[in-house]
């Protein structure tokens, strides 16, 4: 519009121009509205006649029948823009003879005609490159939207570009670090005695009369019985052998000096080792850190790079399919139709009072997709009648239910337990327990931060082997204390309600399936103890209906006078006629602590988890039309 209010200012400098009897004013004018009416349309034509007649007016008076002739004949050429620059000058030459016959009463309504004729003929004369790069700065028009669509995927190609190379960057400083001997080298081995025993003679041998005797003219016998009397001390000093001693004996005359010298330098030895291989076994985490950071971004490169599939004909489709059932959409934009992953954009426009988009779009699309479509996300406008946008996307084949009772030592307001229900993306479903060493805030704390940094790392997309090894790395490195937590971990996905158990010094959990109960245990010791180890990860099939109890050892091990802790807890479980997860969790609590006569020595906390087919609150709309769209997604 900034630019219609100049073109017409400039244009007003013309008014009293004229050639061959013909106003020049009159023939811009009318060039300009059919111009802008044939680069974007009837609504941009129309304002644009508007615009450049009021502005004529205002500089002459007498150019208020202009007014009229401009809108009109920019409404016209606009309804017209099909039949190009030809359907276009007819919709002017169509107005200006309306007009004249109506509006003019002059009666002489050539020399308008001509008017219109000469601006027609600009058009026909005006180049297309100029109308093309004139329609990319109007919104609406399909040049823009090819323009902003070339920006955007600019921008996409970069930011992906960007993102995979960092990914190469973080793999590239993996392989470094990664570069790990597999067992100790012998040559290195053979480095660090040397070493040894150079500062062992140097304290002891060097003054000694048999020096050249021992290490000139004897050397190999005399380093031999130095090497095994170092093998002998490894593991600290111990009366030799026999043997050894009167082999050391008859070759040294300095024996007991040597014995004791070999015995402080073992110390320094034995730490540098200790400290070698701590930096080895960080290396390795830290590579493995830095393999699992490059995975995620080369990943989230790659979904940058995805192209955004045509799906035009598609949503024609499915807009007529609406409009064939009487359900009034404005604009459908699909941007991924992946099996569970089915990401649909659709514009109401009103405000949708009645939950159309839960009752019909919904089902409708779940019945063209062949899966079950639920609404992810409702934006309206801030006007009470403005349009509706509803982000549509897959819906879980499982849902999950859960119920948790916890309680502190004693009674006590905090418990050194800590648990959490995370939702970690991609239709996966994670619940936890970290059990504190101790009890107390203390405890807390640290049980706490374990599943607080879980959480984040998990939801980053690494992998949750290496997500737990980097909380450990993090629990053994951060203090000095003797502080220590279990991990019990469960991540369930539900599209098909297969799960993962990661347990880390935990107590067992178990699934009640009916009248049978299936028992989940691992054998890792607690997170904060070594700086590295070796998660094992239990695998099982769930069904709906399943029910997982998850507990801290305050509850497996709570129940007094039980001699088989196992057997107690599954007769309790199964005994539970409800199927309530939080029911479950307060009557287990409860058995436990009537068990030990209401005593609390230990921190409790029991999980449940249920397990069930996700229904959908609504059935699918079967259609006649979508013959096209199934065979297009499958």
């Amino acid at each position: 519009m900034s630019l219609v209010i100049l073109l017409s200012s400039v244009l007003t400098g013309t008014i009293g121009w004229s050639m061959y009897d013909l106003s020049v004013e009159h023939i811009l004018s009318r060039y300009l509205v059919i111009l802008f009416a044939f680069v974007a349309g009837a609504t941009v034509g129309s304002t644009v006649g508007v615009v450049t007649g009021l502005i004529f007016s205002l500089a002459n008076v007498t150019s208020l029948y202009q007014l009229s002739l401009l809108a009109f004949a920019g409404l016209l050429g606009g309804l017209m823009k099909e039949g190009k620059k030809l359907g276009v000058a007819s919709g002017l030459v169509i107005a200006t003879l309306l007009m004249a016959m109506y509006g003019d009463s002059s009666g002489n309504i050539l020399p308008t005609l001509i008017e219109s004729g000469v601006a027609a003929l600009l058009l026909f004369l005006t180049p297309t490159f100029l109308t093309q790069n004139l329609a990319k700065h109007i919104p609406g028009t399909a040049e823009n939207y090819q323009e902003q669509h070339q920006y955007l995927s600019k921008i996409r190609d970069v930011t992906s570009s960007r993102v995979a190379q960092f990914g190469t960057v973080f793999q590239a400083l993996a392989k470094s670090f990664d570069q790990l001997e597999h067992g100790k080298d012998e040559l290195e081995e053979e480095r660090e005695i040397d070493f040894l025993l150079s500062n062992v003679t140097e304290k002891t041998c060097q003054t000694c009369f048999k020096k050249e005797h021992c290490w000139v003219r004897n050397f190999d016998e005399t380093y031999n019985v130095m090497k095994d009397v170092i093998h002998e001390y490894e593991n600290g000093p111990v009366p030799l052998t026999p043997k050894l001693h009167k082999d050391l004996k008859a070759k040294c005359s300095r024996s007991q000096q040597v014995l004791q010298a070999i015995s402080k330098e073992l110390t320094f030895y034995q730490a540098n080792i200790k400290l070698k291989q701590q930096v080895k076994e960080s290396r390795k985490l830290v590579s493995e850190q830095l393999k699992g950071v490059s995975e995620v971004m080369n990943d989230f490169a790659q979904e940058i790079q995805k192209e955004q599939e045509n799906h035009y004909a598609l949503e024609e489709e499915i807009l007529h399919n609406f409009s064939t059932f009487g359900v009034d959409v404005e604009r459908v934009e699909i941007y991924s139709l992946d099996k569970g992953n089915v990401d649909i954009e659709v514009t109401i426009p009103y405000t949708d009072q009645h939950g159309m988009g839960e009752k019909l779009v919904a089902p409708m699309l779940s019945e063209i997709l062949g899966e079950t479509i639920i609404i992810s996300k409702i934006e309206k406008t801030e006007f009470a009648t403005g349009p509706t946008r509803y982000i549509f996307g897959s819906a879980q084949n499982f849902k999950i239910t859960t119920g948790v009772a916890n309680a502190a030592k004693d009674g006590g307001l905090i418990s050194g337990d800590s648990y959490s229900m995370i939702e970690l993306g991609a239709g996966k479903y994670a619940v936890a327990i970290s059990d504190g060493m101790g009890n107390g805030e203390r405890a807390h704390s640290e049980s706490n931060e374990t599943l607080r940094l879980l959480q984040q790392i998990l939801q980053s997309g690494i992998k949750e082997k290496v997500a737990i090894k980097s909380v450990n790395s993090i629990l053994s490195l951060r203090t000095t204390d003797e502080i220590f937590s279990t991990l019990d971990l469960a991540i369930i996905d539900l599209h098909d309600a297969s799960s993962r158990f990661l347990k880390v010094g935990s107590s067992p959990s178990f699934i009640k399936r009916g009248s049978k109960m299936v028992k989940v245990e691992s054998g890792n010791l607690p997170m904060g103890i070594f700086y590295e180890f070796d998660v094992e990860i239990v695998s099982e099939q769930l069904k709906a209906g399943d029910i997982l109890v998850m507990m801290s050892d305050g509850i497996f091990e709570g129940p007094k006078h039980v001699e088989n802790y196992e057997m107690w807890i599954k007769r309790k479980i199964a005994e539970i006629e409800t199927s309530d997860p939080q029911d479950i969790a307060d009557i287990i609590m409860e058995e436990v602590i009537r068990s030990r006569s209401g005593d609390i020595e230990d921190d409790m906390t029991v999980l449940v988890t249920r397990i069930d087919h996700n229904t959908p609150r609504w059935a699918n709309i079967p259609a006649n039309q979508y013959s096209f769209q199934k065979s297009k997604i499958s």
